[in-house]
């Protein structure tokens, strides 16, 4: 897309949001039911753009956006609900915490935020500041399947990795067979297992520990697998696991390049 292009669909966005009325962008209730779903459009094509930023541009547009819609209640709302379904729901194909964390921020200083909503963003807020892209990722204690006591950090050291993938899955979890098998299947992903330039760490969070030593075998031999006995990973202090499975990609230096991500991004992000 061109900056022109872009230019255009971001003057878009604020104007549907804007508190000023426009000739070219009428109120969004004049639409009717029929505004809604062209909202919903526009705000899609906007995300996916706003994804395709720098993370310094892209907080320009977010604030931008927010501060289109802050003296309006109504804009608002419907703006910071687009927010969350796009950004934060866990099932949303471009969940992004990072860019949600500026929806967070305003949530909390507008007079239109409801009490539930700022109590919810108060509550959100330190559990989007963990593991954040750039950041050294949370370090953790794992029992592997044969009862050996270890630590994500230990592990990434002692195979010295170009890349670690972080893995947290569940085998009762659909979705998490797809991404297995997916994973074992992607060319790029096993060239460079075997060329020891990536590691796979399967980390099972929950606590039925008899259920998934028996489905150890649909996970591949190359993978280091464990399961966390002191339950630390679902407090959110260290990982904010909003749903499983969640994958995170950290560099050498244990650095968080991708958090929370699609698989599609993860094998996008390996195929270099």
């Amino acid at each position: 897309m061109t900056k022109c292009h872009l230019f255009f669909l971001t003057a878009s966005v604020l104007l549907l949001f804007s508190c000023k009325p426009s000739q070219e962008s009428p109120s969004l209730s004049d639409y009717g039911a029929k505004s809604q779903a062209t909202q919903r459009l526009l705000f899609e094509k906007y995300v996916l753009e706003l994804l395709d930023q720098s993370p310094e541009r892209a907080w320009q547009m977010q604030d931008s956006l927010l501060e289109s819609a802050a003296c309006d209640s109504a804009r608002w709302q419907q703006l910071t609900a687009l927010e969350e379904h796009f950004l934060l729901d866990p099932n949303s194909p471009y969940r992004n915490e990072e860019l949600y964390i500026p929806v967070v921020e305003h949530l909390l200083a507008s007079p239109f935020t409801s009490e539930k909503q700022r109590t919810y963003a108060a509550w959100i807020r330190p559990r989007l500041q963990l593991n954040r892209p750039g950041q050294k990722a949370g370090d953790f204690e794992f029992v592997t399947p044969k009862g050996r006591r270890t630590s994500l950090f230990a592990t990434i050291d002692a195979h010295r990795p170009q890349q670690t993938l972080l893995f947290f899955s569940n085998p009762d979890c659909d979705n998490c067979k797809e991404i297995a098998d997916a994973l074992s299947r992607n060319p790029a992903v096993r060239k460079k297992l075997h060329a020891a330039a990536l590691l796979i760490v399967n980390i099972y969070p929950d606590e039925d520990v008899q259920t998934w030593l028996g489905h150890l075998h649909d996970y591949p031999e190359e993978w280091i697998c464990g399961y966390d006995a002191d339950q630390r990973l679902n407090s959110g202090t260290l990982y904010w696991l909003r749903a499983i499975p969640s994958l995170y990609l950290l560099d050498s230096e244990k650095r968080v390049i991708l958090k929370d991500a699609t698989l599609e991004r993860i094998l996008s992000a390996l195929s270099y």
